[in-house]
């Protein structure tokens, strides 16, 4: 069955129509005939499979990595038409939020870290990803085109070691560059010690101006010059007014309460992980930050305590699950005046702000693409109390 692709809906899944029946398939760019197979009828579409590009679009490109659905599954269309489709997709689940794109200012190599797997054929071992919803079946891969050749280098030698040295235990490799100094730091899982290789329990990133350095399970964004432009940005709801207290919520190992304690009197940090937590106090030395008071627990749990500490901004970055219920509705009852709300999941995120509506309006919705060649969206969004 022939079907012309209407739009990619989020998280990158083309939509289009058969008669009155909707249908959502893995492959097509808006605008392209497109051939699919039935996969599986749901109560309100038929999921698909595309099997043929009948009519392509003029934005259709070839990608660059032959693994790439596993990925960067958008490395076939051009980056300006990415861009406009993840827009659009913004758009559609924020209806009347002004919405602003900032590009990334690479969109190769643009990824400090990479993980894959080791999976071995004829006894022979081999880098892999996932398929794509599965956990079982793997695509091997030679290198990949959203890292560093300097990373690429690295996992050639690493798998080749593997091979050479019969490390038949090792079943992950995760391997993590600075984008300022070029080194490399890795780790195994299980951990084997690779003796012909060197290694380290930290690399050191530079950022705002500041020197971060990070273990290999750290949590730090994955693209660095799209960080700097994502403070830059950050920097000018923050500058605007003279601020006593920042607070800075999953705060990790003090990224942005680093970047901005220049511009308040005191910065507060919550992180849970002891990981990010040992980092962070090392980081706080090494920039000669002493302002920042931390306090080491969950948000949801600890946040209760700062609302008498009279913070004026709040610096949100949580993990894909977005916030806790109990800590919208504890935000809700804060004087807090401005929150910078990043995030990774723009359903969570809709969510969340849905809640925090009550007592705060969206100013503008900042579209950071961190993750070019693939249909994940990172959005920051700008909210202030309501009068």
């Amino acid at each position: 069955m022939e079907i012309t692709i209407q739009k990619i809906i989020y998280p990158g899944k083309s939509l289009g129509a058969h008669g009155a029946k909707t249908i959502l398939t893995d492959k097509g760019i808006p605008g392209e005939i497109v051939e699919i197979a039935p996969v599986a009828e749901k109560k309100n579409y038929i999921e698909a499979k595309t099997v043929k590009i009948v009519s392509p679009s003029p934005h259709r490109i070839a990608p660059e990595c032959s693994h790439y659905r596993a990925c960067g599954a958008y490395q076939d269309i051009d980056y300006k038409t990415q861009l406009v489709i993840k827009e659009s997709q913004l758009k559609e689940i924020f209806p009347g939020i002004p919405i602003e794109v900032i590009p990334s200012p690479e969109i190769w190599g643009y990824r400090n870290k990479i993980k894959l797997s080791i999976i071995r054929e004829n006894k022979k071992a081999y880098l892999a990803y996932h398929i794509p919803e599965s956990r079982n079946e793997f695509i091997k891969i030679d290198s990949c085109r959203l890292v560093s050749e300097n990373i690429n280098r690295f996992l050639a030698l690493f798998i080749d070691t593997v091979n050479k040295e019969n490390l038949t235990s090792v079943k992950e490799i995760e391997a993590r560059e600075s984008c300022a100094t070029k080194k490399l730091i890795f780790t195994t899982r299980p951990f084997v010690k690779i003796e012909n290789i060197q290694n380290s329990s930290y690399v050191e990133e530079a950022a705002s101006g500041k020197i971060f350095r990070i273990g290999p399970e750290s949590f730090f964004q994955i693209n660095v010059p799209m960080l700097e432009a994502a403070l830059k940005e950050m920097q000018r709801y923050i500058s605007l007014q003279e601020n006593r207290v920042i607070a800075d919520l999953y705060c990790g190992i003090g990224t942005f309460g680093i970047a901005f304690s220049q511009l308040a009197e005191e910065i507060i940090g919550i992180e849970s992980d002891p990981g990010n937590i040992s980092f962070l106090k090392g980081n706080l030395k090494l920039n000669k930050v002493e302002n920042f008071k931390l306090y080491e627990g969950q948000c949801e749990k600890l946040f209760p305590a700062l609302m008498n500490k009279g913070v004026d901004i709040l610096i949100l970055d949580p993990p894909r699950k977005g916030l806790d219920n109990t800590l919208c509705r504890n935000i809700l009852l804060s004087s807090i005046k401005k929150i910078l709300y990043l995030s990774c999941n723009p359903s969570t995120l809709s969510r969340d702000l849905k809640i925090l509506n009550h007592s705060y309006a969206v100013k503008i919705l900042y579209l950071l693409d961190f993750f070019p060649q693939t249909p994940h969206i990172e959005a920051l969004a700008i909210l202030e109390k309501k009068l």
